[in-house]
């Protein structure tokens, strides 16, 4: 174990310390979670520190928790907070101070030179921070790993040299803050990737975190039309999708194609944007209701994702089938920007306020399928409720 003198590698500014002991939500292998002091003085690596405002539950987050995380684990990497301590290095690298409310994103790259990715400032596509190959990520380091406080289920989390970090405004809304990331995703994914600008139909497949806010982008830019097709037991969330102006569809095991030129007047989509993983036979069908020039973007992993695909209709229609993943540090500024300046809509979908006594327990309620019907459950550490509030 270090001491709180190896902590900083440079002078430090700062507010505060953070206590030595922090309360910390751990997940486990076998998909419970307690909560913990972890000791801040075990920090390795530390260049600062972090007061957790707000750490927004992703499906990410929900997968690996069910699935069964490698070893105990702080989950949480959409996170916001106050800095409170930060070495005078990082200070001018990141244009940050203490007092400085920040957002982070997960990726933790290794910059070396000799990664084409960290070369080129592609930060999500570095293997030692891709989720399936080097796993250093906010949200996935081991809880035995120095300090532990790696994610943002904590009341602090630690900064080091290469986390990813932005700044945000003083008086933006802690519910919206708390979408800087999946929003950012959001633009990537239906904007960047999908190409939604001024008069666009677009067409989004799931009503979840990643679909509500899909929704949100797709009217950010100007969409003309946005439809939005979930499953029945999905109809609080198409509600929620409906109020920020999209049209919702509940699909009963219908033909998607039909239901996609039902919604769209026979005229079909510019951007499809699939966030669920819809499979090898749906995403084939979809692709044919595209129109001319149209994309396809697939932002969810399916479970029999290879498919066949009719490749004439593509070189007709001139059509693009794309697959996304997390987003760029131009879409997170643009999320900040359309946040801060009420552009987004997305102060409607309702916030569930989760403390870290209850992370076990919504965890479990949503590995099994039964989470709340807003999308936007946001731990919330600094939160500490009565005993006896449910």
């Amino acid at each position: 174990m270090t001491n709180s003198a190896d902590i900083d590698i440079a002078p430090t500014r700062s507010l505060a310390r953070p206590p030595r002991l922090v309360r910390a939500a751990v997940s486990m292998p076998d998909t419970t979670t307690t909560v913990r002091h972890l000791d801040t003085d075990a920090a390795v690596g530390a260049v600062g520190w972090l007061k957790v405002e707000s750490s927004a539950v992703c499906g990410t987050d929900v997968s690996l928790y069910r699935g069964g995380l490698d070893s105990p684990t702080v989950l949480g990497h959409h996170v916001v907070g106050t800095v409170v301590s930060l070495d005078e290095t990082q200070a001018t690298s990141w244009d940050v101070r203490p007092g400085d409310r920040v957002a982070l994103e997960e990726y933790l790259p290794c910059r070396s030179a000799d990664c084409p990715a960290c070369r080129t400032r592609d930060y999500r596509m570095c293997p030692q921070t891709d989720l399936w190959q080097g796993k250093r990520r906010v949200g996935l380091v081991s809880a035995e790993d120095g300090s532990g406080l790696h994610g943002g289920n904590a009341e602090y989390m630690q900064l080091t040299a290469n986390s990813l970090v932005y700044r945000l405004p003083a008086n933006l809304d802690a519910d919206l803050a708390a979408w800087t990331q999946p929003f950012a995703n959001a633009l990537d994914w239906t904007v960047d990737a999908g190409g939604a600008e001024e008069g666009s139909t677009v067409v989004v497949i799931g009503p979840g975190y990643h679909g509500i806010a899909a929704v949100a982008a797709a009217r950010a830019a100007g969409a003309a039309r946005i439809v939005v097709i979930g499953v029945p037991d999905s109809a609080g969330r198409l509600e929620i999708a409906e109020s920020l102006g999209a049209a919702p569809v509940v699909n009963n095991n219908a033909s998607l194609p039909d239901l996609i030129w039902r919604a769209t007047d026979g005229e079909g989509a510019d951007v499809l944007l699939d966030t669920v993983g819809l499979g090898g036979e749906a995403v084939a069908a979809a692709a044919r209701v595209l129109r001319k020039r149209g994309r396809l973007v697939i932002g969810g992993l399916g479970s029999t994702p290879v498919c066949e695909l009719d490749l004439k209709s593509l070189v007709r229609g001139a059509n693009t089938i794309v697959g996304v993943r997390g987003r760029s540090p131009e879409a997170v500024r643009r999320s900040i920007d359309i946040l801060a300046d009420g552009r987004s809509g997305l102060e409607i979908v309702p916030a569930i306020d989760v403390d870290l006594d209850q992370v076990d327990d919504m965890l479990g309620r949503m590995a099994a399928g039964q989470g709340p019907v807003s999308p936007h459950v946001v731990i919330r550490p600094q939160l500490r409720r009565p005993i006896d509030q449910k």
